[in-house]
Parts: C-alpha cells; sequence; structure tokens
C-alpha cells in the first residue's frame, strides 16, 4: 500500500537557491526522474510523493545552485564509504503514524542493508549514481545547501 509522504526543506536551508529535486532509491536516484521540488511562500521547497508503506527508502536533495543537501529531520543517515557523503533514510509506517523502533527493526530485518548494497552494486551504487547526477546537474546549474527539513507523513 502507498502513503502520501511530504517532503520539506525549510528557507533557512535552501537559501538563494530557487528550485530542487529530491532524490532516493524511490526514483533510482535517477535526475530525469527526480521529484521536484516547489517553492512555497516562505522560501522552503515542499514536494509531496507515494512511498510503499513498510519499506525504508534512501534520499537526499539537490538544490539548482549546486548543493546536495540531507534532511535533518530524516529517520536516520547510512554512510557511503568511499564518497564521504551520508544519505538519508526515511521509514515509511504502515499505519501511517511515525515509525515505532519495533517497525523500524521489521523493516531493517526485511530489507537488509548488505542485500541492498549488493543488489544495487551489480549497476551503480547510490553513491554513485549521486555523483553521475551531481555532475549532471552541475553543468545545468551550479547547487550548495545548508539545511534543516521537515517531513510529514499523511
Amino acid at each position: 500500500m502507498a502513503k502520501k509522504v511530504t517532503f520539506t526543506l525549510s528557507a533557512e536551508v535552501v537559501g538563494e537557491a530557487t528550485s530542487g529535486l529530491l532524490l532516493g532509491e524511490f526514483n533510482n536516484w535517477d535526475y530525469n526522474d527526480g521529484i521536484i521540488l516547489i517553492k512555497q511562500k516562505d522560501g522552503a521547497l515542499k514536494a509531496t510523493t507515494l512511498l510503499e508503506t513498510g519499506k525504508r527508502y534512501e534520499y537526499r536533495y539537490l538544490l539548482n545552485d549546486g548543493r546536495w543537501v540531507n534532511d535533518q529531520n530524516a529517520d536516520h543517515y547510512v554512510h557511503i564509504s568511499g564518497f564521504h557523503v551520508e544519505n538519508c533514510v526515511i521509514n515509511v509506517a504502515v499505519d501511517g503514524t511515525k515509525v515505532s523502533a519495533t517497525e523500524k527493526k521489521v523493516i531493517a530485518e526485511k530489507v537488509p542493508s548488505a542485500a541492498k548494497k549488493v543488489a544495487v552494486s551489480k549497476t551503480k551504487t547510490p553513491a554513485e549514481k549521486i555523483v553521475t547526477s551531481k555532475a549532471v546537474a552541475s553543468e545545468k546549474a551550479p547547487v550548495k545547501v545548508k539545511a534543516t527539513t521537515k517531513k510529514t507523513i499523511k
């Protein structure tokens, strides 16, 4: 079952950027399939998407000033060795409420990190996809970020 999830990047983090993309496992870190962040009246950037419940996803924000930004309200972070970056992680609860520690454990057991890394490494690792996306983005527009974000699960 899919659930609507809203990602919000605060105006303080957005800075001079006017737009951005939400990239992650839910869109295969593909710049061309990035979820567009919409500028709000208060200067924040916001995007809403449907994500499958009971799953965990890694993600980051790429702003049009060239910056990659992490969500300071992420459930946790995963270090991507060799690239010196951390991806944000969201656990999408089954019942629409915040994911409990028990649910996080169940989700982790269903999708072991090692198994995910092996499956992803057959093509590109998430970090390699980020680097590829960043190279494409930098050709179009520079990007910088400092972030504070909120996410709302409905």
